[in-house]
């Protein structure tokens, strides 16, 4: 006998052989569902990030040519020299000693310290009693070796106590310190001057005004190189930086630009950046010096540049010495040069500083950077 009942429809026959699934059972597999797209956009997100930050890493590190360190090397290295070479006796054995090494790592430029400014912008005649000895046995055992005297104090923008600071935004302490400069340059044979007055904050005019004053003051022919904060990409940054306790330690390439311009040479504290491992510090100089480079192109007439290397140790908010080091910064500054289209102003790189630098940091400089 033929079957004459109406066949059920697809979703009866289903809900006939397959009960739904109720209750527990029917929010697990919601779950699992929600779970299972979590996990994709998670993948996703990491997927599109990782290709972000290596599209990002490719920008920062990406070089016009390759060439390896020592091609840069021009035998206009410097070294900032600690004050006991000028405020306290050397034999002539010493005197030797340091020339040579200076002869041999190809150190033309000599940040000779003479001591810290008064507030008054002055120093002691008694502080640096052996400058003239040290300028004088310099110059002649190693001839080529230009001597500058290093003058540094914190400025007021550092917020130390008043009798502890010099205030370039008064004319009689800038005129006095542009006084002392020129004495250690007249009297005590010194090429010229080399400030480190920190902080300089982005767009401080007061300290052009020095720039200014010093020039008139100096005898003809007497260098001026200063110690030139970091580059910023901009001045909000420079801003934000400013506010988050680094107060002064960057400039635009505008104020840059306008230094250079006052100034034969530019020593770049391209350390204490924060920088966290050898890197990511690599990376950091390589973008200063890139920068720092295109900017004092943009000066009526460039001054040399060199980048400044750290070879002291500890570790600090700002300052890791696992990661900024002789070896890391002599990368980074290669690969800067290796991203620029002119190196012309590029003049060498300046070690920070003599007396810290080891026998290791030494043998790496040697090797890496004069290519023996």
């Amino acid at each position: 006998m033929a079957y004459t009942g109406a066949r059920p429809r697809a979703h009866e026959a289903r809900s006939t052989l397959t009960p739904r699934p109720q209750g527990r059972a029917s929010r697990a597999l919601r779950w699992n569902r929600v779970a299972r797209g979590v996990v994709m956009a998670m993948l996703l997100l990491t997927l599109v990030a990782s290709v972000g930050a290596g599209y990002v890493y490719h920008r920062l590190t990406v070089t016009v040519t390759n060439y390896p360190s020592a091609h840069f090397n021009r035998g206009q290295n410097a070294v900032w020299l600690e004050h006991s070479w000028a405020g306290q006796y050397h034999s002539s054995a010493e005197y030797d000693a340091l020339a040579a090494q200076l002869q041999r790592d190809q150190i033309a430029y000599v940040y000779a310290h003479v001591g810290p400014l008064e507030s008054d912008g002055t120093i002691p005649e008694n502080l640096a009693f052996w400058a003239v000895n040290l300028a004088d046995a310099l110059h002649a055992r190693a001839p080529q070796v230009h001597v500058l005297a290093w003058i540094g104090q914190l400025e007021a923008a550092s917020g130390g106590p008043s009798d502890e600071v010099v205030d370039l935004a008064k004319a009689s302490t800038r005129l006095a310190i542009a006084e002392t400069a020129a004495r250690f340059a007249r009297d005590n044979h010194f090429d010229g001057v080399h400030y480190d007055i920190e902080p300089i904050s982005n767009n401080n005019s007061h300290f052009l005004d020095l720039l200014i004053e010093t020039r008139a003051a100096l005898p003809p022919g007497s260098m001026i190189s200063v110690s030139a904060e970091k580059w910023a990409p901009n001045a909000h940054v420079a801003d934000m930086l400013y506010h988050a306790g680094r107060a002064g330690q960057w400039w635009t390439s505008y104020y840059l630009a306008a230094v250079a311009s006052h100034v034969d040479q530019l020593a770049v504290m391209t350390y204490d950046s924060g920088m966290p491992n050898s890197l990511t510090y690599q990376i950091f100089v390589q973008q200063e010096t890139k920068h720092i480079l295109a900017a004092i192109d943009t000066a009526k007439r460039p001054p040399q540049l060199l980048i400044g290397v750290p070879t002291y140790s500890g570790d600090s908010r700002w300052f890791h010495s696992s990661a900024e080091n002789m070896t890391s910064a002599l990368a980074g500054v290669t690969a800067g040069l290796n991203s620029s289209t002119d190196t012309t102003d590029f003049t060498g790189v300046a070690i920070y500083r003599f007396g810290v630098t080891s026998n290791s940091d030494w043998q790496v400089y040697e090797h890496t950077w004069l290519g023996h």
